[in-house]
This record gives C-alpha cells, sequence and structure tokens, in this order.
C-alpha cells in the first residue's frame, strides 16, 4: 500500500529511473546465468519480479494523474520510462531466446498458460522478423500511438468546445427537478446565471429523454453525434481522415504479423478467434431485434403524432421511448426516486457480495490521495484477499464516468511471499446542494454494479502467476472482462434484490414485489433503437478492422451499418465514426464483446433467477469456475464449466429482444 499522502510529484521520476536501470543491469545477469535449460524460478519469476517492480508502482500511481496537473505530467513521463523499459525487454533478442529453450512438456497448465503470453508479446514486438520488417513494425506502431492520441485528443476538444447556456428555466420544462439543478450549478461554476448544458453523457441522456422542447433536443443530438467531424466548423478536429489512415496501418500491422487483417490480431486475445463467427453472431442479433425495432418505431410514430410530431426524427426516439416505458408505471417511478440512496445502496452492494460469493467488504484505516477516497479490505473468513479504493464523487479533473482500474494483482514469487491485489472503484456521483448523499436512478445502480464487479474480479483471480490474473482488456481480453462486470449487473435487474437493498427513512408506503417486477419490466421495454444503434457500432467496428477495402470510404461505411440494422434512413446522418472513442481505447475489432459477454452474463444469471437456486452454492462455482480462473483459460470454457453447458441465446431474447 503506497502512503499517498506523503508522495510528492517530483519524487516519482528518480524513483522511477533508479528502479529501471537497476532492472537492466539485474536482466543482463539473469540472462547471463539463464544456460542451456533455464529454469522457471531463475527465469520467468525472476524477470516478473523486474516488471513488477515498475508496474506496479505505476498502476498504483494512475489515479493521481486527475488530482492536477503537476501530478499528470509526472505520472505520463514514468509510464514513458515504463514504456521504455517494455520495450528494451522485448528487443533484447538473447532473452527471447532463454524464453524459448523452456521447455513447454516439462511446465503445468498456468506456466504453459504464462509462457504463450510471454512469448506472445515477443512476437508482436517483431521476433522472428527479418530486421527491415521489423524495422517497418515499430516504426507502424510509433505512428498508430501517434494517431489514437489525435483521436482522443480531436475528441475531446470538440466535446469541451460545445456548451449551452439556457437563459430561461422554461426551456427546459420536463427535466426533473434535480438535473434542473445540477445544470444551474454548472453554469454558477461558470460564473453564469441559468443552466448550462454540455456534452458529458448523462447531461446529454437527461435532455434527450425529458426535455419537453424538440428544438433543444435536436440541437444537444446533433452536437453530440456529429462531434469531430467535417460538419463542425474545425476542421483541425476531424476525425475521418485520422480514422482512415489508423485503419491502414491497423492492416500494415496485421498483415507484417503475418495476420490477414486487424481484426485477425484482435482476436488473439479474445475468446472467439474466428471473425465469421463473431460476425455471424452479430447479425444474428441484428436479425432478432428487427421485429421488436419496427413495432416500437411504430408505437413511438403514433405517440409522436399525439403530441405533434409528424415525422419521427433521432432526437425523438428516447424522449418518446421514456413516456411509453413510463406508461402505466408513473407512480411507482415517482416513488422510486429517493429510495436508492448511494450510502445505502453501498451496504446493499456488499452484503449482496457478501450472500452470493462468501467475501466480506470492510472499511480500513488507510489514507488514500483525497479525503474523498474510502480503503476497503476484502475478506474471505479470516484471510484478506485485497483492497478497493473507492472514489465515489465527482470532482473537477476526475473523468466523467464510472470505471474500474486494476492497480496491482495478485502474484505468488518463487520464496512463496503473495503480492495482494488492489483496485480502483471510480465513481462519479454528484454532490447537491443540501445533499448528505446523491440519489441513484437505475442506471447508475445498473452502472455501480457493473463497475463493482469488476473490482471484485481483480480481487477473486488465484492464478499463482500475476499475468493471468489482470482483469484488465489488454490481458484478459474485452469480453472476459466485460462479461463478469455484466454478470454481477444482472442483480440490478432483480426485482427481489433490489427491495434487498437498505431502505431510508422517507415516509413512502413501501414498494411490494409486483410493483418492482412491474417498474423493471417497464423499463426493459422500447430499447430496440438503442440495441440497433449499439449493433451498428458492433458492426461497422468489425468490418472496418476485417476489410481493408472499407476504410477508403468511412462515410459509405457508417451508412452502411445503419442500413444493416434497420435504423430509419434519418439516422444515416449521425457521424458517429468519427466519435467513436472505443477505436482508440483498446476495443478495437472487439466492440461486439459487449454484446459477446452480455448473452452469456444473462445466461449465467438464469441460474440464479431459478425459483429453486440455492444462491450460495452458486456463488461458489461462480468464484471457483469464472472469478478465479482469470486468463487461465478462454471465457466460454469458464462459462460451460459454471452453466454444464454451452451458451444459449434464449435468456438475452427473452430478456431484450422479444416483440
Amino acid at each position: 500500500m503506497l502512503d499517498y499522502p506523503s508522495l510528492r510529484p517530483e519524487q516519482l521520476q528518480p524513483v522511477f529511473l533508479s528502479i529501471r536501470d537497476a532492472n537492466v543491469a539485474a536482466l543482463e545477469q539473469i540472462i547471463e546465468h539463464s544456460g542451456p535449460a533455464p529454469g522457471w524460478d531463475s527465469l520467468v519469476l525472476a524477470v516478473e519480479q523486474l516488471d513488477q517492480r515498475l508496474e506496479d508502482l505505476l498502476h498504483m500511481l494512475v489515479p493521481l494523474v486527475y488530482e492536477s496537473q503537476a501530478w499528470a505530467v509526472e505520472v505520463d513521463a514514468c509510464n514513458q520510462l515504463l514504456l521504455d523499459w517494455a520495450r528494451y525487454k522485448h528487443e533484447h533478442s538473447r532473452l527471447y531466446e532463454a524464453y524459448q529453450r523452456l521447455d513447454p512438456a516439462q511446465l503445468d497448465d498456468e506456466r504453459q498458460a504464462v509462457l504463450k503470453l510471454i512469448l506472445r508479446a515477443f512476437r508482436h514486438a517483431g521476433h522472428g522478423l527479418g530486421a527491415s520488417a521489423r524495422k517497418q513494425l515499430h516504426t507502424t506502431e510509433q505512428a498508430i500511438v501517434g494517431l489514437e492520441q489525435q483521436f482522443m485528443s480531436n475528441l475531446i476538444q470538440a466535446r469541451e468546445a460545445w456548451t449551452c447556456l439556457v437563459p430561461h428555466e422554461a426551456r427546459l420544462a420536463g427535466l426533473p427537478g434535480v438535473e434542473r439543478d445540477r445544470l444551474a450549478v454548472k453554469a454558477a461554476a461558470q460564473g453564469q446565471a441559468g443552466w448550462l448544458l454540455d456534452l458529458d453523457e448523462r447531461t446529454v441522456q437527461v435532455v434527450l429523454e425529458w426535455a419537453d422542447a424538440r428544438d433543444l433536443r435536436k440541437e444537444v443530438y446533433q452536437a453530440s453525434r456529429q462531434l469531430a467531424c467535417d460538419l463542425g466548423g474545425n476542421y483541425a478536429l476531424d476525425n475521418g481522415p485520422v480514422l482512415q489512415a489508423l485503419l491502414r496501418l491497423r492492416h500494415e500491422r496485421a498483415r507484417l504479423l503475418g495476420l490477414a487483417n486487424a481484426a485477425q490480431l484482435s482476436l488473439e486475445a479474445k475468446d472467439s478467434r474466428d471473425t465469421s463467427q463473431v460476425e455471424a453472431f452479430i447479425n444474428a442479433l441484428i436479425q432478432q431485434n428487427s421485429a421488436r425495432l419496427q413495432e416500437e418505431l411504430k408505437a413511438m410514430q403514433v405517440l409522436g403524432s399525439e403530441l405533434g410530431i409528424e415525422a419521427l426524427a433521432p432526437w425523438d426516439v428516447a424522449y418518446l421511448g421514456r413516456k411509453l416505458r413510463l406508461q402505466g408505471n408513473e407512480a411507482i417511478d415517482a416513488s422510486l426516486r429517493e429510495r436508492f440512496p448511494l450510502g445505502s445502496v453501498l451496504q446493499g452492494l456488499w452484503q449482496l457480495h457478501e450472500q452470493v460469493l462468501g467475501v466480506r467488504i470492510v472499511a480500513c484505516d488507510v489514507a488514500g490521495w483525497h479525503p474523498d477516497v474510502q480503503v476497503l479490505e476484502v475478506m474471505d473468513g479470516h484471510a484478506r484477499l485485497g483492497h478497493i479504493y473507492l472514489d465515489a464523487y465527482q470532482r473537477p479533473g476526475k473523468l466523467p464516468w464510472p470505471y474500474s482500474y486494476p492497480m496491482r494483482q495478485r502474484h505468488v514469487e518463487a520464496d512463496g511471499v503473495v503480492t495482494l491485489p488492489a483496485v480502483l472503484l471510480s465513481c462519479c456521483f454528484e454532490l447537491q446542494p443540501g445533499q448528505v448523499t446523491p440519489n441513484l436512478d437505475h442506471a447508475d445502480l445498473c452502472k455501480l454494479f457493473h463497475e463493482a464487479g469488476h473490482a471484485l474480479h481483480q480481487l477473486l483471480v488465484t492464478n499463482q502467476h500475476r499475468r493471468l490474473n489482470r482483469t484488465a482488456t489488454s490481458a484478459l481480453g474485452a469480453d472476459a472482462c466485460e462479461f463478469v462486470g455484466t454478470l454481477l449487473e444482472q442483480w440490478c435487474w432483480s426485482a427481489p434484490a433490489l427491495l434487498a437493498l437498505p431502505q431510508p427513512e422517507t415516509g413512502a408506503p413501501p414498494v411490494s414485489l409486483p410493483q418492482m417486477q412491474q417498474w423493471l419490466a417497464g423499463k426493459r421495454r422500447f430499447h430496440a433503437v438503442a440495441e440497433a444503434e449499439q449493433l451498428r457500432l458492433c458492426w461497422f467496428d468489425l468490418v472496418a478492422h476485417c476489410d481493408d477495402r472499407a476504410r477508403h470510404d468511412l462515410r459509405q461505411l457508417a451508412i452502411a451499418a445503419t442500413q444493416q440494422v434497420g435504423l430509419p434512413q434519418a439516422f444515416a446522418q449521425d457521424r458517429f465514426a468519427e466519435g467513436f472513442d472505443y477505436m482508440v481505447t483498446g476495443y478495437e475489432a472487439g466492440y461486439y464483446c459487449y454484446k459477446w459477454a452480455q448473452v452469456h452474463a444473462i445466461d449465467a444469471f438464469s441460474a440464479f433467477e431459478a425459483a429453486d437456486a440455492d444462491h450460495r452454492a452458486l456463488g461458489r462455482r461462480l468464484r471457483d469456475e469464472i472469478l478465479a480462473k482469470g486468463g487461465m483459460r478462454r471465457m466460454t470454457a469458464s462459462f460451460n464449466a459454471f452453466a454444464g453447458r454451452p451458451m444459449s441465446l434464449e435468456p438475452y431474447a427473452r430478456r431484450h429482444l422479444s416483440p
């Protein structure tokens, strides 16, 4: 555990430089003594100890990036030193040769899995290529990194450049009072009178779902769907050419490594290794969504006509969908708006994890990097499994979305010393004036349960070697990571689970089980357009990385994706490709993983929904067969071991796709 209060930015680089230089000297000694038949402890674990010194320290420092510019500069410099070390190591031919001298037949399954990951990293660094091809690979890699950074920088600048000050509250008619208050606070923070709209996810969602003013919905919709494109007025921020160049280089990199396309390179770290299987999966979901999509669009057109909307437009969909979902549920929805305060929800979430997974989560007296940060211990009986750093509240500089970040993974040294894992659970809940704790809506609940699931996953992986225990997309694959988060999110769709959360004293009458079931059933309706939009991204991402020709006209590919999923022609005006940040955050050719994970997660959760389900026994099996395995085996194998059968699409179809 780091003593965060004692740290100063200027301390970091000297420490990192010292460790890196010591690592370089130590690595040469390890290679020198590896001999013709290297040992596992003397080679693999010895080099891993060098990696661990830098990696664990860097990952524990990452949360400080958002505390100040000084911290951001120093941590970024340390990250560059870590990248320099990784590059030095992976370019070291003698080290690669030493790893190759290990005999896989003499290794157990876990060690074979670790060795496979190590050798794959060396192969991706160009080992096995000629000198010219290897040099070209390194040049291509550097160009890819630069373009990814440019894409994200353009997107952030474009998003931050747009605001809309609403001077008269009447224009916000329909928005809940708490949301209007939040927008007023934003305006006041900028020294302005009125209500300030920006393009953060929550503001966009609230306006599109609740604003009665159709022109306001249109303005916010178009601003959010035309970011960083040639319609934005600032051509220097146009991500179209950036994405085109990025796709060209990704295909070039894949071919240099002996693969047919960029998608195949991405799938090397995922559950499915076959692009045709992924394409068939996406198309199956598109087909199943088709009938419900048309029915819901018709229902929206009918309601729109009643409200004076002659032609349904994309900025009407979320607004009309919310109204249709709430029909018959208005009273229940109103009664539940103050039912889920954050403090009670966290208490109930930790209780749920104890009941299902057998772990206790308790506060411990350890200081974080900010007074808001709470450090939690995760216990299994008397055994400490690791720590969660819970940073629940939004503040200037923090990322405005919830996420989990693995800071340190479990590892067992050659002498048996165990490093315990640690994870950051960062949220962006906002305390309004006069509030003791923020109230969560159902979407907030889902995000919290999902990210807490990721955090718990990091602490419950039990492999000996840290390479198999890092629950990040780069290590475990996006599908396996999202599977666990999405699975633990499913308790937000269970009426008994929501009723079991500790209740605040509001004076309101209790909500019955049938009422909660009715409320959740309503929330499952009228999401076919949102489903189609997600599948549009999945299809676009996969085809762009499978077909090198597709990059030549990305606008046409985006239009084809809209047509493929059955969205109305008006949606073809969306410029989603230029703002598709998952293309540059490690999810390339992998956005489908969210759906892959979701169908597996809902199927796995169906075991807990059975009338005779023994939740404690199922939770034990969930820990043993899914959470504990980490990178030891592919996600499908873990699912099959848990469920005792292959995945079925039926539970997902019942939940999301049936008309």
